[in-house]
């Protein structure tokens, strides 16, 4: 899982790579899952500026991977497949976005499950 906005670890360099060279080696074998998130850095700690309004938190999707993970180890649930979430910002301007709420808070796109 990476962020696609994040600036102080570009996906460019650790995530996409790693994901193409896991692909060679395994191949269809491989039971790796890349989840790429719009909107979003690493660490919300490091966020720039305006990252209430530009930038979505990266951890309810952190969450969502998290518990996928743990299905698939406990009850054998396949992995979501490799994905590009898109997301939506809350808008307005820096400093002054629109509070979180739990309709804002939800991911706009979720990640999507395993097509059985």
């Amino acid at each position: 899982m990476h962020g696609r906005a994040d600036t102080l670890v570009p996906v460019s360099f650790p995530s996409r790579p790693y994901y193409g060279m896991n692909k060679i080696a395994e191949g269809a074998a491989s039971k790796l899952s890349y989840i790429e998130v719009t909107n979003a850095t690493h660490v919300d700690l490091f966020a720039p500026l305006g990252f209430d309004s530009r930038l979505v938190p990266l951890h309810v999707y952190f969450l969502q991977a998290l518990n996928a993970v743990y299905n698939n180890l406990k009850s054998n649930v396949p992995l979501p497949p490799s994905q590009l979430v898109r997301t939506i910002p809350r808008g307005g301007n820096p400093g002054t976005a629109p509070p979180i709420t739990s309709a804002t808070s939800r991911p706009s796109a979720p990640i999507q499950p395993p097509v059985t």
